[in-house]
């Protein structure tokens, strides 16, 4: 998208539209993600997501192709995407509980996020020779067909209903409490859940998130960050390769760098006991991750910039593991989507600032100097919030305290 939006436009200020209005769409969609994902089949509405992202990806192939691409299409296609995605990120969260025991959530969540990073350390440098040689429309034609092919590997798999979740979570309870329900009374309880307004139901996902104080800290936390320093990097990372570090093949090398550093951070984790204080630990990894960001904006070579991503993969691949496993065990089954939904929209949120200022401030201090100025603050400030007393509080919670809870 990045190259297609600069080829077609040549303006770091639009590309930052673009990314905004797709990364505004998202969110605006994650929190209809959440209440979807916590009474519907998890399985179907995955697939849904995938559906529509590849007919995003397919229109935008066709169009850059033809060279019929504009601006307004572009903001809309990038829209469209957006919206679709909003529905997968809370949704695949609340997933991976409902199929892996909890003793194994920490091994479950570094495979599966390990196997994508692998995958994904390839795929930028693939998709930037793709760009180099051919142009952004058929590096759009590949993702609609890898798109595609998830969606139809997704639909054939065998994952559990939303009557099937409902049954769980109330089978759950009942064991906690040493109630032995039948058959007719799940039933009832699944359709009282079902009858509950969409309000009433946030106000719940709301409580059960406010109850936990790390997370919402975290949340806070990243909802800066994204906004100072993921966004920025997003926006600017593609013009200054192109610029100074030789065009996307260079920033297809540097994703790489990144993902392939997120592939041993993840697999590492994994193999490592859950911290019992992972507020702490996730929040000890953010300063670390501002190393690309710097690296850009000091305008260091090529290679420097390529172990600097990775560095930063590192720290995001540990992050991921550490944060996902905390959250699957810290909140009640029967509204894991909707506070997964509520950390997305919070924790995300500055994106959409962020891409669309990024370019216009750039424009007015220089490229290098808003990267360095931003990842050093955040360094900085990034150290300073691990001091907070709250985060060193142990983790706990999950399917156990469904009853309790």
């Amino acid at each position: 998208m990045s190259f297609a939006v600069l080829r077609v436009t040549g303006s770091p200020g639009r590309l930052g539209l673009v990314l905004a209005g797709q990364a505004t769409a998202a969110l605006a969609l994650t929190l209809a993600g959440g209440l979807a994902g916590d009474r519907f089949g998890r399985g179907r509405i995955l697939t849904c997501s995938l559906a529509g992202r590849a007919g995003a990806a397919t229109l935008l192939a066709a169009t850059l192709l033809t060279r019929t691409a504009s601006f307004p299409l572009l903001l809309a296609a990038a829209a469209a995407y957006g919206c679709a995605d909003g529905f997968f990120g809370p949704v695949s969260t609340a997933l991976l509980p409902d199929i892996v025991a909890r003793d194994r959530l920490s091994r479950a969540n570094a495979l599966l996020g390990g196997t994508t990073a692998t995958a994904a350390s390839a795929a930028p440098a693939l998709a930037g020779l793709v760009v180099a040689a051919l142009g952004p429309g058929a590096g759009f034609a590949v993702q609609a067909a890898l798109l595609a092919g998830a969606a139809g590997s997704l639909a054939a798999a065998r994952l559990p209903t939303g009557r099937a979740m409902a049954a769980e979570v109330a089978g759950v309870a009942g064991r906690e409490a040493g109630v032995t329900r039948s058959p007719a009374g799940v039933a009832g309880r699944a359709a009282e859940g079902g009858g509950e307004r969409p309000l009433g139901q946030l106000r719940a996902g709301w409580t059960e998130f406010i109850r936990i104080r790390w997370l919402w800290l975290l949340t806070g936390q990243w909802l800066v960050f994204s906004m100072l320093t993921l966004a920025p990097v997003t926006v600017l990372g593609p013009v200054l390769a192109q610029r100074h570090l030789g065009g996307a093949a260079a920033w297809g090398v540097i994703s790489a760098g990144l993902a392939l550093g997120a592939v041993g951070g993840q697999f590492g984790a994994g193999r490592v006991r859950p911290p019992g204080q992972p507020g702490l630990a996730i929040a000890c990894l953010l300063p670390v991750m501002t190393a690309e960001a710097l690296a850009l904006g000091l305008g260091a070579p090529l290679a420097v910039v390529i172990v600097a991503a990775a560095l930063t993969g590192l720290a995001l691949g540990a992050q991921t593991v550490f944060f996902q496993t905390a959250l699957q065990t810290s909140v009640r089954p029967d509204v894991l989507a909707r506070v997964a939904a509520i950390d997305l929209v919070g924790s995300e949120g500055g994106q959409p600032v962020g891409y669309a200022l990024a370019g216009p401030l750039a424009a007015a201090v220089g490229a290098h100097a808003f990267l360095t100025a931003s990842a050093a603050a955040m360094a900085v400030a990034g150290t300073a919030f691990t001091f907070i007393p709250a985060l060193r509080t142990v983790t706990g919670g999950g399917r156990g305290d469904v009853a309790g809870g």
